[in-house]
Order: structure tokens, then sequence, then C-alpha cells
């Protein structure tokens, strides 16, 4: 079976909905998996386009920029994901608010889309 980068955003979606989780861990998982759906759908595009990525500890920087080249927007939003994702992740004092995790949630949707979109 091949993950496909959507099933990362289902996960994302699922989580904010199950409060079988404790609050703060579920919004900042689902934050994670929203950049990551993102994230991997922009890779896969610039991948499909002759884009290869060689360097891992470089790998998100070149994703964001390489999608920033094609348009700055989808780009922007890519980047300012990855910053709620490190904050989510590696930042036990951020404060994480539910609505944080629902707008990742959307704003991943939105980049998938635009990523999608372009030629």
């Amino acid at each position: 079976m091949v993950l496909e980068p959507h099933q990362f955003l289902e996960v994302a979606n699922r989580l904010l909905n199950d409060s079988n989780y404790e609050k703060e861990p579920r919004w900042r998982t689902a934050i994670s998996r929203a950049y990551y759906a993102a994230f991997l759908t922009a890779k896969k595009r610039l991948e499909e386009w002759g884009c290869s990525f060689a360097e891992v500890h470089r790998l998100h920087k070149d994703v964001i920029d390489g999608i920033m080249k094609r348009d700055s927007t989808a780009g922007n939003k890519l980047g300012t994901l990855f910053d709620y994702r490190v904050d989510a992740d590696y930042k036990p004092q951020a404060l994480i608010l539910p609505d944080l995790g629902k707008n990742c949630a959307k704003l991943s949707e939105l980049i998938i889309k635009k990523i999608e979109q372009m030629k």
C-alpha cells in the first residue's frame, strides 16, 4: 500500500473531532499531520516536474522554496503551516488552541488544492 498525502489530512481531521484523546496533544498532532499532507503533496508535485531532493536536512526548506518559485502565495502558506508544525511538534511551551488546529487543517486543504491546480 502506498500512503497518499491526503490521508494525513484525513487523520488530522479525525483527530480534531475525536474527544477520546486529550485536547492539546490532539490539536498538536492534527497540526503536524495537516502540514505533512500539504508538504508531501508539494514534494510529489515538484518531483513530477523533475525536481529531486538529495539533501534530507534541507528537504522542507527546498520543497517550500520550490513551491514559492511557482506560486508565492502557496509557498508562503506552506511556510506558515511549517512554522505552526514546528511550534506544535517542538515547542511544548507554545500556546496551541483548538482553533489553530482547525485553521491548520483548512490551510492544508487550501494549499493542496492550489498545488494540484498548478501546471
